[in-house]
Formats: C-alpha cells, sequence, structure tokens
C-alpha cells in the first residue's frame, strides 16, 4: 500500500531535502504533496481525505504568498486539523523547523498537539533518523493487528531492586519466558475494580537508552500493550529530594547535539513527551505515596513529593554536579535524570497502530552526584512500581 504524504512548507530548500529523504525511504514522488503556505495546506487536507498517512507541518508559515512567515499560522492549522476537525487529519501529524528561534514563545503550545518536532537542516542528521522510523512505523501499522494484546506493561532498566519491586505488586505473576534476543518477560492479571486486567513486565539485560529502545520493539511486537510504565529510580535536580518521585512529563537526550570546534558543545534536544492522561492521573497519587512512606521502616526522613517535569537522560551515569547546568540551559524546569526514559519515550511513540499510553515514574535514589549511595535503591523501586499500579487502579475504574 502507497504511503502518502502532505509536506506544508515554505523554504525551497527545506522542500528539496526532505522529498529526497522521503524518496529514498521509499515514499514515491507523486505521492508526496508540497503545499507552500495554509491556504495551499487547508487545499491539500481537502482534496486529498483520508489519503495522508504522515504530514509534515514547518512550525512558521505564511498564510498565503508572499505573507510573512509566523507560527501563529502553523498553530491555526493544528487547531483546525487537531482541535476543531475542519479536516480529516492526516494519521500522523509531525513538526518541522530549522532552528530553535521558532518555538522560544510558542513551544508549548505546539507540543499540545504534535507528537514530535523535527529539526530539519542539511547538516543534521537526527531528524533523518527519526523520519525513517516514521516511515517504518506507517508500513508496520498497515499490517498491524488493530488490537491491543495485553493492558499493562512494566519495564524497568534493573533486575534487582527494580523489577524485584514490580513482581511485588498485588498481581498473580507467571514464570520467566524468553522473547529472544535477551529479553525476559513475564505475563501476569489481576482484577482492578472488578475488571480483569491483564499485564506483563520485563527488565532491560542492560541499562541505557539503546538497550530500554530495543527492548520495548521486541515487547510491541509481541504483545502491542495498552499502557507501558517505566518504574525505578532516578538522580535528582535541583528542587528533589531523596525518596520524592519524578513523574516524566518529557524527555530528551542531553547528550544530543554537536562539539564545536572550540570545544564547546551545541545542544540540539529531540523532546519527547509522556501521554497527558497518565500524567494527569499521576498528579493524584500524591496521598497513595504518603501512605506508602508512612508504612515503610526503612526509608528516608522526609516525607515524598510528587514532581512532574522533565526527565533528561543519557548514556552516562551523571556524578558531576556541574552537569546540572547544561540540564537546566536545555530546560530550566529539569528536575530528574536517568539513562532510559528517552528511549523509552521515543520508542513508543515510534510505534505502530493500535499506540500506547506512556509513562515513566522514577524515585530519587542520588542527587546526580559524587556523593551517591544504594540505602534507598530498594525503597525506591516499591515507591515508583506502588505509584505506578495506584494509576493502573485508576485507569481502569
Amino acid at each position: 500500500m502507497a504511503i502518502k504524504v502532505l509536506v506544508s512548507e515554505d523554504s525551497d530548500e527545506k522542500i528539496a531535502i526532505i522529498k529526497k529523504e522521503l524518496i529514498e525511504l521509499g515514499v514515491t514522488e507523486n505521492c508526496i504533496i508540497v503545499a507552500k503556505n495554509a491556504f495551499e495546506t487547508r487545499l491539500a487536507l481537502t482534496e486529498h481525505a483520508h489519503t495522508f498517512n504522515l504530514m509534515l507541518l514547518d512550525l512558521a508559515l505564511p498564510n498565503r504568498y508572499p505573507d510573512t512567515p509566523h507560527a501563529s499560522v502553523g498553530l491555526e492549522l493544528l487547531r483546525l486539523i487537531m482541535v476543531d476537525g475542519e479536516y480529516v487529519a492526516p494519521d500522523i501529524v509531525v513538526g518541522t523547523t530549522a532552528g530553535s528561534e521558532t518555538l522560544s514563545e510558542y513551544e508549548e503550545r505546539f507540543r499540545d498537539n504534535l507528537t514530535q518536532i523535527l529539526f530539519i537542516a542539511p547538516d543534521k542528521n537526527q531528524w533523518k533518523f527519526s523520519l525513517r522510523m516514521l516511515i517504518q512505523r506507517i508500513k508496520t501499522s498497515q499490517d498491524s493487528p488493530k488490537e491491543h494484546k495485553v493492558d499493562v506493561c512494566f519495564v524497568t532498566a534493573l533486575r534487582k531492586p527494580e523489577l524485584s519491586a514490580v513482581l511485588n505488586l498485588d498481581i498473580a505473576w507467571g514464570a520467566e519466558q524468553s522473547l529472544g534476543n535477551g529479553v525476559l518477560v513475564q505475563e501476569g492479571s489481576a482484577v482492578v475494580n472488578g475488571n480483569s486486567i491483564s499485564f506483563i513486565c520485563a527488565h532491560s539485560n542492560q541499562m541505557g537508552m539503546v538497550a530500554t529502545t530495543f527492548m520495548m520493539r521486541v515487547i510491541w511486537e509481541r504483545y502491542y500493550p495498552k499502557l507501558v510504565f517505566m518504574t525505578g529510580i532516578c538522580g535528582g535536580l535541583r528542587g528533589a529530594a531523596l525518596g520524592d518521585i519524578v513523574v516524566a512529563d518529557r524527555s530528551w537526550d542531553w547528550q544530543s547535539g554537536k562539539i564545536l570546534q572550540d570545544g564547546k558543545f551545541e545542544s540540539a534536544p529531540d523532546q519527547k513527551e509522556a501521554t497527558p492522561e497518565l500524567v494527569a492521573l499521576a498528579r493524584g497519587m500524591d496521598t497513595l505515596a504518603l501512605e506508602f512512606w508512612a508504612s515503610q521502616e526503612e526509608r528516608p526522613s522526609k516525607k515524598p513529593v510528587l514532581h512532574v517535569g522533565p526527565m533528561v537522560s543519557g548514556s552516562a551515569v551523571v556524578e558531576d554536579t556541574a552537569l546540572h547546568e547544561r540540564f537546566f540551559s536545555q530546560h530550566r524546569k529539569a528536575i530528574g535524570v536517568d539513562m532510559e526514559c528517552y528511549g523509552l519515550y521515543f520508542s513508543t511513540q515510534m510505534s505502530v497502530a493500535p499506540t500506547a499510553q506512556v509513562l515513566c515514574i522514577k524515585c530519587v535514589s542520588d542527587l546526580a552526584d559524587r556523593l551517591k549511595t544504594d540505602n534507598y535503591q530498594e525503597y525506591c523501586s516499591a515507591l515508583s512500581a506502588n505509584v505506578a499500579f495506584g494509576i493502573v487502579q485508576r485507569y481502569f475504574k
């Protein structure tokens, strides 16, 4: 089945490199429709209703030729498509921009309606990888099942203590089984508010974003879960204390970018978001967290605080507090740092239909400095797992 793409873009240079990449990915040229302004985009959506698998929307478009491009035009188009339903929405709508300036004032509003934003420039390659994954997702979805095969998936980075905490939840777990390639899972079931809910859990064969992305790909091809939670431990940043809970509403690879000739680092973060519904449910978990804290003998002295904010991810364990300023320069509200969250969000957003809702919930076991300790890893793993299970109980009412 042919893949049809709408490229809503006013820059001839960007149009050329986008078309070149799409054609190399197997999209035929006559299936690539180009609209250079908002008027042409609306016309294309009307004339080609029900046909676009993917829309690449420039965040700063002119309304008509020769108007000046502006972010407000792109936002209005998004509202007409995604909120008002004036046009049949393409299967996937992705934002594009040549730089971060366009996002400075409107970022939050764009990200409310976009699965992701690609930074497209001739000297950048991350967008090509993301586009390749999107096209692969569309190709695979054409042959994928239409229903989820399991309700809830728990994943962790470590077998102990993180997965052990999940296995201690009030769920009847079966024997461990191999999906091949080193991924081990356990299937389970529980009655939640009178509903029989199916579960699976797994841990990565090593820490890090790459291993997490691979694990989720293997799990997805077998189970197509409805909800995906990652639980466990993380490092806390400014404003977080030991034992606090971090609900990651978004994540990115803090090491993504370019090292310049003068040795300075120019970051190019590609944010991926959690599912808003699960984030909203997580905000109500304060009481559960306090009850858990009160029930434990081995616990931090301070009552847990639940934070909702960005979790930055990287391929290295962070012990240098000087790196914290880099995190805050990328997002002033960064609250936690781990090695997996971005990989989880990336792989879930790249998965085929039926898509999953996803959320990473971790508990602060250290402050991402040289004073690391294992004192509260078991407590933090158990707290994050119980908060996630509390969200499941609220979801399946």
